[in-house]
C-alpha cells in the first residue's frame, strides 16, 4: 500500500501545472501510472516507444526536446528490467531520436517511418508490432477529430508527420499514452469536453486515440520519469533504475539532443530547455521524483 501511495504522489508531481491544464487533465487519468508500471514490471516486456513531435515553425525546423528524452529513459529502464524495446519515429524527427538513443541506450533499435511510401512501410512493420506486449507513446502527436495531427497552436502538421497511430493501434498490446496537452496519442482516453474546457483550442486539437493507461505530465518527459520511478519502486531488485532518475542524467541527455538539433517546442529554437522551462525550473520535478523513490527504500 505504501508503494501505491508513493506512485500516486509521483503521478501528481509529474502533472505539475505549467499553463496547459495538466493538473485538470490528470484527474480522470489518476491511477494510470500504477497500472502502466505494474504491467511493465510483471513478466518480460517486449515494447516499442513512439516519440518525436516535429516543430515546422522552429528555427531551424526540428523535433522538440519533450518526448525523445523521456522515450529514451523508458527504453533504458526496460532494458535494465531484462525486456526488449525499440523506438519508433518518422523521418523529420529521426536525427533527434537517434541522438537520444546514442546517448542513453546505445544499440537500441530505432524504426524510422517514411513520409512517402508509408503504407508499404507500415504493412511490412505491422506483423512485428502486432506481436509486442506493450506500445508506449511519449509525446507523439495523434489524429484530431478531423483526422489531422495538430500542434498546440491548432496548426495541421500532417505534411511533416507519419500516421504512426496505425501501428500504435495494432494487435493486442497494452497501450500506454504519455502526453501534456491533449493532442498526443493516448489522450483520447480523456473526456472530450474536459480537453475542450481546459486546453486552448482543445476541441480542435484533441487526439481521438486512447490508451489502456494514460500518464499526464506538465511536460511529457516528467511523466516518463515518473514511470521509471514507479518501475524502480516495483522492482527494487534492479537498483540501477534509480540512476536514470538523477537530474544530471537528464541534463546530459538534453544537451546531447540539442546538439543534434532538438528545439524547445514553445520557444521554437534549440536551447537547453523544455516547453519554455529553463533547466532549473524543469529539473525541480525530476529531483522530487528521484527523492521520493530514494525515500521509499
Amino acid at each position: 500500500m505504501r508503494i501505491e501511495l508513493t506512485i500516486a504522489e509521483l503521478e501528481r508531481v509529474a502533472a505539475r501545472e505549467v499553463g496547459r491544464g495538466s493538473e485538470a487533465l490528470a484527474v480522470p487519468a489518476a491511477g494510470g501510472l500504477f497500472a502502466a508500471a505494474r504491467s511493465l514490471a510483471t513478466g518480460t516486456p517486449d515494447a516499442a516507444v513512439f516519440t518525436g513531435f516535429f516543430i515546422p515553425g522552429a528555427e531551424p525546423p526540428a523535433a522538440e526536446t519533450d518526448g525523445p528524452l523521456g522515450a529514451a529513459q523508458i527504453a533504458a529502464a526496460l532494458r535494465l528490467l531484462g525486456g526488449r524495446c525499440r523506438l519508433i519515429t518518422d523521418e523529420p524527427c529521426a536525427p533527434v531520436v537517434e541522438a537520444a538513443v546514442a546517448a542513453a541506450a546505445t544499440g537500441l533499435a530505432v524504426d524510422v517511418a517514411p513520409l512517402r511510401g508509408y503504407d508499404e512501410w507500415a504493412a511490412a512493420a505491422l506483423p512485428r508490432y502486432g506481436q509486442l506486449t506493450h506500445l508506449i507513446a511519449c509525446e507523439r502527436v495523434g489524429p484530431s477529430v478531423d483526422g489531422r495531427p495538430r500542434n498546440m497552436r491548432g496548426e495541421d502538421i500532417g505534411a511533416h508527420t507519419a500516421p504512426l497511430e496505425r501501428l500504435y493501434s495494432a494487435g493486442s498490446a497494452f497501450r500506454i499514452g504519455i502526453g501534456d496537452g491533449g493532442n498526443e496519442l493516448g489522450m483520447g482516453r480523456l473526456p472530450a469536453e474536459l480537453v475542450a474546457q481546459v486546453v486552448a483550442s482543445g476541441e480542435r486539437i484533441r487526439c481521438v486515440v486512447g490508451a489502456d493507461a494514460l500518464l499526464v505530465g506538465g511536460t511529457s518527459n516528467w511523466a516518463a520519469a515518473a514511470l521509471v520511478g514507479a518501475l524502480a519502486l516495483l522492482r527494487p531488485d534492479v537498483p540501477e533504475l534509480r540512476a536514470l532518475l538523477q537530474p544530471a542524467w537528464s541534463y546530459d541527455l538534453l544537451a546531447s539532443i540539442v546538439r543534434a538539433g532538438a528545439v524547445d517546442g514553445v520557444r521554437r529554437r534549440p536551447t537547453l530547455s523544455v516547453d519554455g522551462l529553463d533547466w532549473p525550473a524543469y529539473a525541480e520535478p525530476l529531483a522530487r521524483i528521484a527523492d521520493l523513490v530514494a525515500a521509499a527504500r
